[in-house]
């Protein structure tokens, strides 16, 4: 007999989540279940981190489901709540008889997940505005699919871990937009304060060369050999949202001890880092191309383009091959990383200085030729400043070089990082 696919997510949740796209669009799976039912559903999604117990069921995702593609969207079961909500809440309480609540089925036909709250804005004060919930770190016995921990998609986002290594549950927090420039330093601020075990973001569950549209559905799973983080990254046309397509699945255990925290770090530097390379790689495209001819386009990768390119596109590579480093070490890697921008952006202008304003070189063939119109060498400055502008942005540097000195174990040189705090 043929399992319902809730069930081969239970059996198998690897296996599945490598063939078959799971959404987490929670309000869309409602409108296509319960679609009859006079409920708001965004209403429904906000308050869902009200309640302390949650049901799932896997809806077809008709948008797109294609030959030998399966796709499903994972959905609150409205039935379920109502059954054991609404006496008390006001926006289910109305529900409860009405003729389009699907009848409430059996058990085993739900999954009775875990569920972390997404919220949005701001994250300075975590405890309020960072979506967390409690987990018993024996989940799988509170019913069928309780080894699960749900939350809804995660494009730019992190799932954090924190408490007692010795405690019998654990928070585990949806961390929206950590590396958004608002919430950038708060987020440092949480990993330096909550001390987090583990920390899964975007630089881990997103391909780097990911330029397009894409979807994140992120999970905890408690499996035969422990807490794992399972992610599947889906790639969605930028002209039809109808057309997906699994592009990645990623499974790690979960650490839910300390010992973790430079090895994060570094991690979530590197995604830093490699978010600059890319947008500094687009500058000097369009600085190349507006270099001149090929005297000129010498001279500038000589001088200009090449000694900031070598240079950004080490940093990466240099954070990539410090995984077993401490914090110390980070701290040493963050400002020979800025003396290294800084020499080389010295260079780099003394050169322009001496080249971009010079009568002599503005002869045929050099750096701007007088042949050439002042709206195209007005291109060329502006187009050559906008890359040196994204080369001086030490942002990602900086925060580094903040998180690490004042991460306790700096002090300490401790390479194995402190306990975690109670959450």
């Amino acid at each position: 007999m043929q399992r319902a696919p809730a069930d081969d997510l239970v059996h198998d949740p690897k296996a599945f989540l490598s063939t078959s796209a799971l959404a987490l669009d929670f309000t869309l799976g409602m409108q296509s279940r319960t679609g009859g039912l006079p409920l708001d559903h965004h209403a429904f999604v906000s308050r869902m981190g009200r309640w302390n117990r949650h049901w799932f069921v896997l809806v077809p995702d008709t948008r797109r489901a294609k030959e030998g593609r399966p796709a499903y969207l994972l959905t609150p079961a409205v039935e379920k709540y109502v059954q054991a909500f609404g006496d008390t809440d006001d926006l289910l309480a109305p529900l409860s008889g009405h003729r389009d609540l699907p009848p409430v089925l059996p058990d085993q036909a739900y999954l009775s997940s875990f569920y972390v709250p997404y919220l949005t804005g701001r994250t300075a004060a975590p405890d309020t505005s960072v979506g967390h919930s409690r987990i018993p770190k024996d989940a799988g016995k509170q019913g069928h699919g309780s080894e699960f921990v749900f939350t809804a998609t995660m494009n730019g986002c992190a799932f954090a871990l924190t408490g007692d290594a010795q405690d019998d549950r654990f928070t585990a927090w949806h961390y929206q937009s950590p590396t958004s420039l608002a919430n950038r330093e708060p987020a440092r601020d949480f990993r330096r304060d909550r001390r987090p075990s583990d920390w899964f973001g975007p630089e881990e569950c997103e391909s780097p060369e990911q330029d397009g549209l894409f979807e994140t559905t992120n999970m905890l799973w408690n499996g035969p050999a422990g807490w794992e983080v399972l992610s599947q990254e889906t790639a969605v046309s930028a002209h039809d949202m109808n057309d997906a397509r699994i592009a990645a699945f990623r499974s790690r255990p979960l650490h839910m001890g300390p010992g973790q925290e430079a090895a994060y770090t570094v991690r979530i530097y590197t995604g830093l880092a490699q978010t600059q390379l890319k947008r500094f790689m687009r500058s000097l495209a369009q600085a190349r191309k507006g270099a001149g001819n090929s005297e000129q386009l010498r001279a500038l990768e000589k001088h200009v383009f090449k000694p900031l390119e070598i240079t950004m596109a080490a940093e990466p590579l240099e954070l990539t091959g410090a995984t077993a480093a401490d914090f110390p070490a980070l701290v040493g890697i963050a400002v020979r990383l800025k003396q290294q921008r800084a020499e080389t952006l010295e260079k780099v202008q003394e050169w322009l200085a001496a080249h971009q304003e010079d009568a002599a070189m503005t002869h045929e063939g050099g750096l701007l030729n007088r042949r050439t119109s002042a709206d195209k060498l007005q291109d060329r400055r502006d187009r050559i400043a906008a890359l040196i502008r994204e080369f001086s942005d030490r942002a990602w540097i900086n925060g580094l070089l903040e998180e690490a000195t004042d991460h306790p174990a700096a002090s300490r040189g401790d390479t194995a990082g402190a306990a975690t705090s109670s959450a």
